[in-house]
């Protein structure tokens, strides 16, 4: 049987384990809450379905936006409409987003990522909750403080403040004057410590360019926190002429 929140709310107190405040459905416990202009509840199947200024709480996250659909027997979520998914200081965006078990969610439609100082976008972005992990398999970019990064598949693992692009890397950044290009790229965040510089380490026939100089080499390191490369290997230095 489907309940419609506005006229049905004593018969879903009596008859389920759900209770409804105004427009809202919440788990005993108060750990799910979900709100919007009309919610209907089919108590047989255990499926939520809200329309209109959407918001799902659950355990510290929210999600917003235009429509959702809730599975309460397999928590599976759907919401579409400009989502929007905020948890502590990390922050998704896209056109709809699945969430599976509450802690897989699937953000496609102009996805992005963000977390403190660097943002992640892609066409799709799959972020696990529980690691603190988030893949792009295709079109993938990171924007850092002072350039970007783009891949053809990136993984990031945003505890560690690390990130590994794969597969035709590029790196631009203005403020360096930097151009660089490699097959794998492996950045590590600035920790705030001596002991743990910012670095970007590139592979895979990396060919860097900054004020006109060329460098090459097998394996090649720019760090962060300083305007500097480290070259390791077969390494070839082209120097533009001074002006």
């Amino acid at each position: 049987m489907i309940h419609k929140s506005r006229l049905l709310v004593a018969a879903l107190i009596c008859l389920t384990l759900i209770f409804i405040n105004g427009n809202s459905f919440a788990a005993n416990g108060g750990s799910f809450e979900l709100t919007g202009d009309v919610i209907e509840y089919d108590s047989v199947q255990g499926i939520m379905i809200a329309q209109g200024n959407v918001r799902l709480t659950q355990d510290g996250a929210v999600m917003t936006g235009a429509n959702a659909q809730y599975n309460t027997k397999s928590k599976e979520a759907f919401i579409t409409g400009g989502v929007h998914y905020s948890k502590d200081d990390l922050s998704l965006a896209a056109g709809q987003v699945r969430s599976f078990q509450d802690n897989h969610l699937i953000a496609e439609g102009d996805a992005v990522l963000t977390k403190g100082q660097n943002t992640l976008h892609g066409p799709q972005i799959d972020y696990y909750a529980d690691r603190q992990y988030a893949l792009i398999t295709s079109g993938a970019r990171l924007d850092m403080p002072d350039g970007s990064m783009t891949a053809d598949q990136l993984e990031a693992f945003i505890a560690e403040d690390r990130a590994v692009g794969a597969g035709s890397v590029h790196i631009v950044s203005s403020a360096r004057n930097l151009d660089a290009t490699a097959q794998q790229a492996v950045f590590y965040g600035i920790k705030g410590s001596q002991d743990a510089p910012g670095k970007i380490v590139l592979t895979g026939s990396p060919r860097v360019v900054q004020d006109g100089n060329v460098l090459t080499g097998n394996t090649m390191t720019i760090y962060l926190d300083e305007k500097a490369l480290d070259a390791q290997g077969r390494t070839k230095l082209i120097v533009k002429p001074q002006q």
